[in-house]
This record gives structure tokens, sequence and C-alpha cells, in this order.
């Protein structure tokens, strides 16, 4: 059976997200973005958090593009993603802020 490279793709996030369910708390979790990403990917992944968190906390896409010196496209994305009251990421920060995101275009 042929899968496609997006269903081969998925199957794998799922099993990803799966495990990292089953570790159960930070640390385990932490331990495991160390052992199966290189610190390249783990620091992409951080500063993609970085975007949201700080999208979230007001700042403005400018401030952040010269902070973390990365383009206004990768700010976006994250503004989208922010921007879509559906999203987990949405609503995480909507209950770490106190259901408040001080999203600033």
């Amino acid at each position: 059976m042929f899968l496609s490279i997006e269903t081969k793709i998925m199957k794998n996030i799922k099993e990803i997200a799966k495990l990292i369910i089953k570790t159960g708390n930070e640390k385990e979790t932490v331990k495991l973005f160390q052992e199966i990403f290189t610190p390249d990917e783990i620091s992409v992944i951080s500063k993609r958090w970085r975007i949201l968190s700080m999208l979230s906390e007001g700042k403005t896409q400018r401030e952040i593009a010269k902070k973390l010196n990365v383009s206004l496209c990768k700010i976006t994305r994250g503004s989208k993603i922010l921007k879509d009251k559906k999203s987990v990421v949405y609503r995480y920060f909507m209950k770490e802020n106190n259901d408040e995101i001080k999203y600033n275009s």
C-alpha cells in the first residue's frame, strides 16, 4: 500500500504527539525534544514560540522583527494564528493572559 507523503508525515506527527502526552511532565518533554531535535531545530521552534508570545503581549510586528531578527513573513504567520479563535495557540494565550490577547497588528 502506498501512502502519500502528507499521510506519512501526519502519521509521524500523531505518534510524536502521543509520545509528548505520555511523557506526562515538562522535564521529560524537554528531554524528549533534546533527544529527537537538533539544537538548530529547537532554536527554530523556540523562536516561533517567542514570536507568538510577543504578539500576544501586544508587541508590534516591527518590534518583534527587530528584536528577534526575523522577517515580517514569519511574524505574519504567527499573527494569523492568534487571530483564529479556534486555534490551540489562541486558546492557550487567552488562558495565560486572563482572557485577553493584547494583539497589535
